[in-house]
């Protein structure tokens, strides 16, 4: 069935530029069906993916750690997801259109979809899935426009209208929290069983060891997914995963260490793939704690954040500097004006002194090494380039398992790594007051919420721009987080793995990997 031209409109431009770029080849050449397959390709087989060991259920809207940011998309479909380019996909949803100011969207519906379970995938399962977004709290509630009004215009139509303009929609529904769930099933039963259109379901779970994905042999798109099975293998280390793959055990590490990187590009049979992107690492205060509950405390680590050291000693140099936001100084919204201060001891000394610690002070910072951000390295050059200015950082080194929801949002000062997103999802996912993943100990400024419900609406980039110069200079002066470089994303794999591609928001995508064996 051919993609109908996607019209938007006259959405606000710079977004409607973007959008109608990304969805071109969809929008003119063909139905996602119709794509010509990979050159030599075979298909069939199974596809083994070393995982960190962190138990995970399988109900979209509040998934939180790596195996399920993996696996629920391979199980579950969204209206639209991301190309590893980062252009848009039709998914469930064949063509979309809105209004001239965006307040309004409809949605076209792919036919003939059924649900793992039997149902037909009808307009009622994307109003339940929305609907179910914010009953349940989901993080992705705090990013995405809560619709005023939902209609089902038909059972392969739906329109969602709002009570203003809302250009970023997309940047929502492409989200692994927006996949669409049946309507006819008691949501309790999401936790402990899948009921997905996607390319797998999920024949074998044990917690801790695999979890065994089965290839949909009805599922709507013709030809996909390549393999037959896909197998996630629970392991508890990064170099526990990378001598996984060497022996041949596995067929690719997600998410894949840097430290890890460098020993598989030196095996012969082992490639690493890897694209530059807005991930980001940082360090996050819990501000209603003391001593972190002082900002000028926060400062003063700022000042002491060395982040050429970070990215040399973390990273080897790999990905960029970050200036404690979580957009990258080549985005058309970064603010240059308004960044924080190079590594220096003496003003760090000064604010320590102007926060009441003129003999130093001592805090703990937690970390891991659970997935492939260098969490512990940073943690350990911080540790280092702080103590001259009298901040001891005491580091705590916690287990894989667990860090995600007992380290994470709980402990006072903790090292996290974060996917790239767009702008506003960027900002809108962690800053907000009520952000659910607000990290910050429920940090909240009035005019940040205020300036990010404005830039929702506005017609221009350079409206956008100064919106988001002001978020920024609040951010940077307040220090809620350090975000001191931004990473690259990689994945190791076997190189008879082919088709496999690394996603810029750190998910993972098999639908188009195959194995050439």
């Amino acid at each position: 069935m051919a993609i109908k031209k996607v019209v938007l409109g006259r959405i606000l431009a710079v977004f409607a530029a973007a959008l109608v770029l990304c969805l071109v080849s969809f929008a003119c050449g063909g139905s996602t069906s119709d794509e010509a397959k990979p050159a030599g390709l075979k298909t069939g087989g199974t596809l083994t993916v070393g995982m960190v060991n962190d138990p995970w259920d399988f109900d979209p809207p509040t998934m939180v750690n790596m195996p399920a940011l993996a696996g629920l998309p391979h199980v579950y479909d969204n209206l639209v997801i991301r190309n590893p380019d980062d252009t848009m996909r039709p998914m469930l949803a064949e063509s979309w259109e809105a209004n001239a100011d965006a307040s309004q969207w409809t949605f076209n519906l792919r036919k003939g979809v059924k649900f793992h379970h039997g149902k037909e995938f009808k307009a009622e399962d994307v109003i339940f899935s929305i609907n179910r977004l914010f009953e349940v709290e989901s993080p992705l509630a705090s990013v995405m426009m809560k619709p005023q009004n939902m209609v089902a215009v038909d059972d392969h139509t739906v329109r969602l209208e709002f009570e203003k303009p809302n250009a970023v929609l997309l940047e929502a529904l492409v989200k692994y929290h927006m996949q669409i769930t049946p309507s006819d099933v008691d949501p309790a039963r999401f936790v402990l069983e899948e009921f997905g259109t996607g390319p797998f379901t999920i024949a074998e779970h044990v917690i801790g060891e695999r979890t065994v994905f089965k290839k949909n042999p009805d599922y709507w798109w013709d030809g996909h997914p390549y393999v037959d099975e896909m197998i996630f293998v629970y392991l508890d280390s990064p170099e526990a995963r990378a001598e996984s793959l060497k022996a041949g055990t596995i067929d690719i590490i997600f998410d894949l260490s840097i430290e890890n990187s460098l020993s598989l590009k030196g095996h012969p049979e082992a490639t690493v793939v890897q694209a530059s992107s807005g991930g980001y690492l940082n360090m996050a205060f819990q501000v209603d704690e003391p001593p972190f509950d002082n900002v000028k405390v926060r400062q003063a680590i700022q000042a002491v954040t060395d982040r050429q050291a970070i990215l040399q000693a973390a990273q080897f140099g790999m990905g960029g500097i970050a200036y404690d936001v979580p957009v990258t100084p080549s985005n058309p919204h970064f603010n240059s004006a308004c960044v924080p201060p190079e590594y220096n001891v003496e003003l760090a000394k000064r604010l320590l002194a102007e926060a009441g610690y003129p003999d130093g002070i001592t805090i703990t910072l937690d970390t891991s090494t659970t997935g492939g951000g260098a969490m512990v390295p940073m943690a350990t050059v911080m540790k280092e380039k702080a103590a001259p200015a009298g901040i001891n950082i005491e580091i705590s080194n916690n287990p894989e398992t667990g860090y995600w929801s007992e380290v994470w949002l709980v402990k006072d000062f903790v090292t996290v790594w974060w996917g790239g997103r767009p702008t506003f999802e960027a900002y809108s996912v962690v800053y907000p007051t009520d952000a659910a993943w607000n990290e910050m100990g429920g940090w909240g400024n009035a005019e940040v919420d205020r300036l990010l419900d404005l830039v929702q609406t506005q017609s221009n980039l350079e409206d956008q721009k100064a919106t988001y110069e002001k978020i920024q200079c609040i951010i940077v002066e307040e220090v809620p987080r350090i975000i001191p470089v931004f990473r690259p994303v990689m994945l190791g794999s076997h190189d008879y793995v082919k088709g496999l591609e690394p996603m810029q928001d750190f998910t993972l995508q098999v639908r188009w990997t195959w194995l050439d064996q």
